[in-house]
């Protein structure tokens, strides 16, 4: 997974801007130039993944929530940050609980409202290059850790003077028998048999203050079996910590220990496990706690000691909180080991309560006597808490999905059969849940199953969430339907949730929209007729040819805006237009709109299929180079031509080209006296071909000739 700072040769961090809207997108990316930072523009979420895989990783990535069609922001960060460790701060619109539930759920980076200001969105981006940060060097001190374990030999271990923590090889953790991620150097220390201890400590201390050898040989119990060992530890100081090795010399530790083993063996038995463990005689009265169930039971084991087991280890029923018998006086009667009952909670000596598990189990001699009764036990009170929340998730789940009034489906993806159906579906199919329960998708969707089980892939894989379909009812009848689905996992096992909603009143809203849309048009024309006129007076009023000039400019670029739109509304088909119909009439608009008569406008249009949303960035691009043309090309009313040209360029791209036979841009604008840098028309120009994913190149040979290349999207 990709980590690192990719700033450019000038040390300037890189932002990736997802946004579906141009001009939107080129304004943030001004802002945030302008505050030294260097800027990706991408205008889908497959854009952005694509800029991420061809290698231009950016530091951060400002994230708009709504990208329009494909994947939203959502889904593209959730997708990024599977390969990618970076910071993602989400832009939207929306400030509802449900939102940021939802960004809380993919990123702790935060989210911006939009529209909130420059300075908020800045502080934000600053925050969250904070936070990076700091994680970032907390896994770099976690990397060296496991570099020292990685080439550390067999029994390497290692010490940080003035901390608490002893880091282990696998070596060292075999021989000591216990884990090396949890393991503490007090654990270690607690290990070691007190008749060595302090001369352990003695020589660990000499090396550390004043650089003695370390040496030394001492008698520890494992931590998984309980076996006495012997240990010889050797060490020294190397960078900063305390290198060392252990080794196992267990052999002449056994022949001097023999006499004690008795007497070790209890000892290990109450403070080698990880857990609590209480050990009792055999009437029942405590003889020893270990640390951890000091802990637990809120008990001293001096305090502790002589004390009925009941006093101390206090437990009762988590639901009836009715007293549960304990276990070592089951032990104690039996003879067997047992252990507690689910939903045991311990009473601690404070009134604390915990949810624990355990086992007792009788100590005999070698002859079989049962000398007492040792109780292991841990508190299991987090998992118990997961457990419940998980179980009363999954309640609210059922509860949703059987009360709610949308009809849902939960389908195998694998074999296509209806685990489940809600009330709504049996409402809308006509078929009981029973019944829906005992059939396959195939019985309700009119799709063969080759074509059924690509479209399930699909939503397993979260490729596509929408689906339209033709669904059978009980009745014989058929719906046309709008189906959203996805993958969740329920009891283990991955299914698909599919909601299903009746798609006439789609189809009736889809109607709605297009008197809406009509009688917006006629408001926008309204709108920008009423803006040019306005326009028209503050020129009549102003005397400076230089506003002048910019107020022309900003007229003509209203006016180009309006025909790309009206050219578009024009159109019987939302969703795709005729190229030759739709660019041979806004040529001819623009041609008679603001185009100098000793200008002309020579167009070879191929005709093809375009896709709206296409359409407009396609005629926007082209009112905007035409008015560059018509204003740098050709100064003081001279005469010459602008050539638009349009084709497809293979089987997969098409091809916009607009020359003309002027000046060219760089002579027009040492003409004017301007530096040579991008204006905004082409700055414009070029974040819209951008969007649609394509290429410009400007060649100003003889005039200017400027191509336009764009993928065709399937």
């Amino acid at each position: 997974m990709d980590t690192g700072l990719h700033q450019d040769q000038q040390g300037h961090k890189k932002i990736l801007v997802v946004e579906d809207e141009a001009i939107i997108a080129l304004s943030e990316s001004f802002m945030l130039r302008k505050r030294g930072y260097t800027v990706d523009i991408a205008n889908t979420g497959e854009a952005a993944i694509g800029l991420l895989e061809s290698g231009a990783i950016p530091d951060l990535i400002l994230m708009d929530i709504d990208l329009g069609p494909g994947i939203d922001g959502t889904a593209t960060a959730s997708a990024i940050l599977l390969r990618w460790k970076l910071p993602i701060v989400f832009l939207t619109s929306h400030s509802s609980k449900e939102m940021v539930e939802k960004v809380r759920g993919i990123t702790r980076y935060g989210y911006i409202i939009k529209n909130s200001g420059d300075f908020v969105m800045i502080s934000s981006i600053e925050m969250a290059f904070d936070l990076f940060d700091k994680e970032r060097l907390l896994e770099e001190k976690n990397s060296l850790l496991q570099m020292a374990e990685k080439s550390a030999r067999i029994g390497y271990w290692f010490v940080y003077p003035g901390t608490s923590t002893i880091a282990l090889s696998e070596g060292s953790s075999a021989i000591l028998g216990i884990d090396a991620e949890s393991c503490s150097f007090e654990d270690f220390q607690r290990r070691v048999f007190a008749g060595s201890a302090k001369a352990r400590a003695e020589a660990f201390r000499a090396l550390i203050d004043q650089g003695d050898p370390y040496d030394v040989s001492y008698r520890y119990r494992r931590g998984d079996t309980g076996e006495i060992v012997t240990l010889r530890s050797s060490g020294r100081a190397y960078e900063g910590m305390i290198l060392g090795v252990f080794q196992d010399i267990s052999e002449i530790g056994r022949l001097l220990g023999d006499l004690r083993k008795s007497e070790e063996r209890q000892a290990v038995t109450l403070r080698s496990i990880g857990d609590g463990v209480i050990s009792t005689d055999i009437e029942g009265r405590v003889v020893e706690l270990n640390d951890m169930a000091e802990r637990l039971t809120g008990w001293k084991a001096e305090e502790a000691a002589g004390r009925p087991i009941s006093e101390v280890f206090d437990i009762v029923n988590a639901t009836t909180r009715e007293a549960v018998e304990n276990p070592i006086q089951k032990v104690i009667d039996t003879g067997y080991i047992v252990g507690l009952a689910n939903h045991t909670v311990l009473v601690t000596r404070d009134g604390t309560e915990r949810h624990i598990a355990d086992s007792a189990a009788p100590i005999r001699d070698d002859g079989g006597t049962m000398l007492g009764v040792v109780l292991v036990f841990r508190d299991v009170t987090h998992e118990y808490e997961t457990q419940e929340e998980l179980r009363h998730k999954e309640e609210i789940f059922r509860t949703l999905f059987t009360e709610a009034h949308t009809p849902m489906l939960l389908v195998d993806p694998e074999t296509g059969r209806i685990e489940e159906a809600n009330r709504a579906a049996e409402d809308f199919y006509g078929w009981s849940a029973d019944r829906l329960q005992a059939m396959n998708i195939s019985d309700i969707n009119t799709l063969g199953p080759d074509e059924i089980a690509s479209e399930m892939r699909k939503a397993k894989e979260s490729k596509s969430r929408e689906f339209r379909f033709i669904h059978r009812l009980a009745s014989g009848e058929t719906s046309r339907v709008l189906v959203v689905s996805g993958p969740v996992a329920i009891g283990g096992k991955k299914l698909l949730l599919s909601t299903v909603q009746d798609a006439t009143k789609a189809y009736a809203e889809q109607a709605r929209s297009d008197i809406l849309l009509k009688d917006a048009r006629h408001r926008m024309k309204n709108s920008v007729q009423m803006i040019s006129s306005l326009i028209n007076l503050q020129l009549a009023e102003t005397d400076d040819d230089k506003a002048a000039a910019v107020l022309r400019e900003l007229q003509n670029r209203v006016i180009s805006m309006t025909l790309v739109y009206d050219q578009l509304y024009k159109s019987d088909d939302r969703e795709v237009v005729s190229s030759a119909e739709y660019l041979a009439s806004l040529l001819d608009a623009i041609a008679a709109g603001y185009v100098h008569p000793s200008v002309t406008l020579r167009k070879a249009i191929q005709d093809n299929v375009l896709e709206a949303r296409f359409a407009i960035s396609l005629g926007l691009i082209i009112g905007e180079l035409i008015m560059n043309s018509c204003k740098h090309a050709f100064p003081s009313g001279a005469a010459g031509t602008v050539s638009i040209e349009f084709a497809k360029k293979g089987e997969d791209a098409f091809c916009l080209v607009v020359s003309d036979d002027g000046i060219g841009i760089d002579a027009s604008r040492e003409r004017a006296g301007e530096a040579k840098r991008e204006g905004i028309g082409l700055a414009l120009v070029r974040s819209l071909v951008e969007q649609e994913n394509g290429r410009m190149e400007i060649c100003t040979k003889t005039g200017t000739s400027i191509t336009c290349s764009f993928p065709i999207r399937c």
